[in-house]
């Protein structure tokens, strides 16, 4: 028994003990009072010298109850209850601290993978965040540069990349604008009517792209370029733009820019423009301005000058920009300088020809009343001698057939001398107005040439187109009618006279050959048979009439002339051919 107690007290999980004898009788136990029976019989030996162990359950917990046989069972059977509290406890100690080092060691691991990760990943989200917002047209995104390995150099050759991009579209920007400018210059140029509103165009469409507040533009008065004239301004004051109206160049700073044909920046109005009074500039705000040659070609035009009301650089770009809009207005001045040019040369020539066309009618006048007063008396003094020397009895016959031969002859030549005063001047023009004078002439031509020609007058009774009308009418139709004959190899012509909305109408057709119209118009001046086709467009156009033919290969030619009755000459009348006159084969 003190055995089992000793036992019981230094063994803590100990918590029964008892022996059995030989006749499975309880000899000795630790409990209070007795063995519980179910005790007794959970756990038999079987067999000498077997121990047994068996887990039971009691209410303490699980106890492991082990059977030992004493003496190969000969003096019994020892049991003991091990108690598997204390294991129990240890076991779910050691379980917990397990836990507890495996959490630890995850959270740390979790936490050192996401330090990693969000050191190796950040470079990587932060580039692709960049690349969309360069995607989305952000030029000024930058990716950081966090260490030297793949990804920084990526990052490094991205940000180039994107400086790169950046330059080109600046470069791009800078070319569509001044593209823009010259692009919408050149449609004020175009859009404008004189040169007054050409320069004004261009100069508010130069201002209004490069946001500046006013300008003004001056042409060289002569050739040498002494005097600046004002033509045009924006944005100036009424006493700023007096003192610009008459500008010397020994006293403008301009001259060096008109001199040297180079743009010039002047960045203190008030100091570098000594022209100009202090008040006035003062009271008109403006700081600085650039000046820009009108150049075209070798030879500056004028000076156009562009003005801000506060401190402003202009860039190299904003300078070459304007020297090319100073460029493309001196071309334009250039020609507008030459259409003036070619509208007062072309007016002068109208007046010579028409000077010319009236001394040629004049001169045709005189000669045809010579021919029909002087020639034709002359010639009618022959017939009548003639006539007396054929009846003569005393003459012999020879000399009588001669004399009758002769006579003939003088006829002729008396009926080809009125036949050329008619042509040169016709009386009937006088004396029966446009539809009689040109009917007399169509009915002669036709017995002449032996064509059929029909003729045709309408609107023209108790109507007399102005004389210069009237002859320009009869000499396109006479000339019409001379290239039927001479070219068209024709069977019948057509000619037809009309009043129609105030203007005189003439309409000559035939059915001859035809000819290319284009090619005999375009043909230069040494194809002398085309001449009569320039001088019947020069007749047509001083009245401010126009003469348009039609003709085409084989199928004949159309000459229609139109001119106004109560127009004044305009010498810059339009000559139309929407196919041209006169056949010409």
């Amino acid at each position: 028994y003190q055995l089992i107690r000793d036992t019981l007290e230094n063994n803590p999980d100990v918590r029964y003990a008892f022996v059995l004898g030989p006749d499975s009788r309880v000899i000795v136990h630790s409990f209070g009072q007795s063995v519980p029976p179910g005790l007794l019989a959970a756990n038999v030996v079987e067999g000498a010298g077997t121990y047994r162990v068996q887990v039971l359950d009691s209410d303490e917990g699980l106890i492991t109850d082990v059977a030992a046989p004493i003496l190969d069972g000969r003096a019994g059977v020892a049991r003991v209850g091990l108690s598997h509290h204390r294991l129990a406890e240890s076991v779910s100690g050691i379980t917990w601290s397990l836990v507890g080092v495996t959490a630890a060691a995850l959270i740390a691991g979790l936490g050192v993978a996401l330090v990693l990760t969000r050191a190796l990943t950040r470079p990587v989200v932060e580039l692709v965040g960049v690349t969309r917002a360069v995607g989305r047209g952000d030029l000024s995104a930058r990716a950081r540069h966090y260490m030297g390995d793949e990804i920084g150099e990526l990052a490094s050759v991205f940000n180039t990349m994107t400086a790169d991009l950046a330059a080109s579209r600046a470069d791009l920007l800078r070319r569509m604008r001044e593209l823009g400018t010259l692009n919408e210059t050149a449609a004020a140029i175009s859009g404008g009517q004189g040169l007054t509103a050409i320069l004004q165009g261009a100069l508010d469409k130069s201002l209004d792209v490069m946001s500046l507040r006013a300008g003004w533009i001056f042409l060289a008065d002569d050739e040498g370029g002494r005097t600046l004239r004002l033509v045009v301004q924006s944005g100036l004051s009424t006493a700023f733009a007096a003192e610009e109206a008459e500008r010397e160049l020994s006293q403008c700073v301009c001259a060096k820019v008109l001199r040297d044909g180079r743009p010039l920046i002047v960045r203190d109005i008030r100091r570098d423009c000594p022209r100009l009074s202090p008040a006035v500039v003062a009271a008109e705000g403006l700081v600085c301005h650039a000046s820009v040659p009108l150049a075209v070609r070798d030879r500056v035009v004028g000076v156009m000058n562009v003005a801000s009301a506060e401190a402003r650089e202009f860039t190299p770009e904003d300078m070459a920009l304007l020297d090319s809009v100073g460029r493309q207005i001196g071309v334009a001045v250039e020609n507008a300088q030459l259409w003036e040019e070619v509208k007062r040369k072309e007016a002068l020539r109208s007046q010579l020809l028409a000077q010319v066309i009236a001394a040629q009618e004049a001169e045709r006048k005189r000669i045809a009343r010579e021919l029909h007063d002087e020639t034709g008396q002359s010639l009618t003094a022959l017939l009548v001698g003639l006539r007396t020397l054929e009846q003569t009895p005393a003459l012999p016959d020879t000399a009588q057939r001669t004399a009758a031969d002769l006579k003939e002859l003088g006829k002729h030549i008396f009926e080809e001398i009125h036949r050329l005063a008619v042509e040169l001047r016709p009386s009937a023009l006088d004396q029966l107005g446009l539809a009689g004078a040109v009917g007399s002439y169509v009915r002669d031509f036709g017995r002449r040439v032996g064509l059929r020609v029909d003729f045709e007058a309408s609107g023209l009774d108790g109507v007399r187109p102005p004389n210069e009308v009237e002859i320009a009418v009869y000499r396109v139709v006479q000339e019409s009618l001379a290239n039927v004959a001479k070219h068209a190899a024709a069977s019948r012509v057509g000619v037809m006279l009309e009043q129609r909305h105030g203007a005189a109408i003439a309409v000559v057709e035939d059915d001859g050959c035809g000819f290319d119209v284009e090619a005999a118009l375009n043909a230069g001046d040494h194809d002398r048979p085309h001449l009569g086709l320039f001088g019947m467009q020069e007749r047509a156009a001083l009245l401010g009439g126009r003469l348009t033919i039609e003709s085409e290969s084989g199928k004949g030619t159309t000459v229609f002339v139109e001119i106004p009755m109560n127009q004044i000459p305009n010498p810059n009348s339009q000559f139309t051919n929407s196919q041209s006159p006169i056949s010409d084969c």
